[in-house]
């Protein structure tokens, strides 16, 4: 499926959810309290935290210190937690034009939420020195160039939401951001729940980069930065997630799913169909089995 079908498929589950999901305000907060362990491990070991899922919920949950731990480990737990309240909060209160025009203080006090902990005088401030991202080309904005690429980054996510599906500008949020680097720590956890903020605030599922689809986030994040945003291959990881998230949430709640919506088939010249391939190739790199790549290839060759 290209990314346009599943964008369909996207909106279509997103409106059979608001259809059939009625939950009840204690059931709404049940799965604050699921989602807020789940994003907070999975996004906490992205940038290695040691805890378990489990150590995560006895923090975050119980209340409940887990002994022989790193106390950051602990620190980042408790802080990411409240900066996943922060985001719901956010993200249910106001509309996205709002969401636009305040982008910047947003993320700013999303990362004095997360940082404030840990080292209160960088919370929600830019950095005034170099930084590299490691294990990536892309080397951000030296300290007196951030206010300009912020407030472009700002003004060009106000253009982006009159045209971008709402997933792929969640997905563009997170791209820009991490590769600013704005601040001295912490923003991959604040970019993925920028992108998250927005996913809630349009209607759709959280979404986590768990450890299978690790090696693929981080290859389509350097491959998408290398080619100015314009690579399809994280778009289409973060599209895959959330269409993967309605699912499980459709499942949940015992509603059944309805299968895939049914494709348009492809026009124009030869080219169009192969670009989809290369396209879906390179999204199984790093994460999915050889068995699906040599079934890509097999469909692939069909297509001739």
């Amino acid at each position: 499926m290209d990314l346009t079908g599943q964008l369909n498929e996207i909106d279509r589950n997103r409106d059979l959810l608001r259809e059939k999901c009625r939950l009840t305000p204690q059931q709404i907060t049940n799965f604050d309290n699921h989602f807020r362990i789940t994003n907070t491990f999975t996004s906490n070991a992205i940038e290695g935290n040691r805890l378990t899922v489990m150590e995560t919920k006895l923090v975050l949950e119980d209340g409940i210190s887990v002994g022989g731990k790193r106390l950051n480990d602990l620190l980042e737990t408790v802080s990411h937690g409240k900066a996943f309240d922060l985001m719901l909060e956010i993200a249910r209160e106001n509309t996205l034009d709002t969401i636009s025009k305040n982008l910047l203080r947003i993320v700013s006090d999303l990362h004095s939420c997360f940082y404030g902990m840990i080292d209160n005088k960088r919370a929600g401030i830019y950095r005034d020195v170099v930084v590299f991202i490691g294990g990536a080309s892309v080397v951000p904005p030296a300290p007196e160039k951030l206010d300009t690429a912020m407030e472009d980054f700002g003004a060009t996510f106000g253009k982006l939401k009159e045209t971008y599906h709402p997933v792929l500008l969640a997905a563009y949020a997170h791209l820009r951001f991490v590769q600013i680097h704005p601040f001295i720590d912490g923003n991959g956890r604040t970019s993925r729940l920028l992108m998250n903020l927005i996913l809630v605030n349009q209607g759709y599922q959280i979404i986590d980069f768990g450890e299978q689809v690790r090696d693929r986030y981080f290859f389509t994040l350097e491959t998408a930065s290398n080619q100015n945003y314009r690579d399809n291959a994280f778009y289409d990881l973060v599209a895959d997630l959330e269409l993967t998230a309605q699912k499980d949430y459709m499942r949940i709640n015992n509603i059944d799913y309805p299968g895939p919506v049914p494709q348009t088939p492809p026009s124009g010249p030869r080219n169009g169909p192969r670009m989809g391939w290369s396209r879906a190739i390179l999204s199984c790199v790093g994460s999915e089995s050889w068995i699906k790549l040599t079934s890509l290839f097999n469909s692939w060759a069909e297509s001739f």
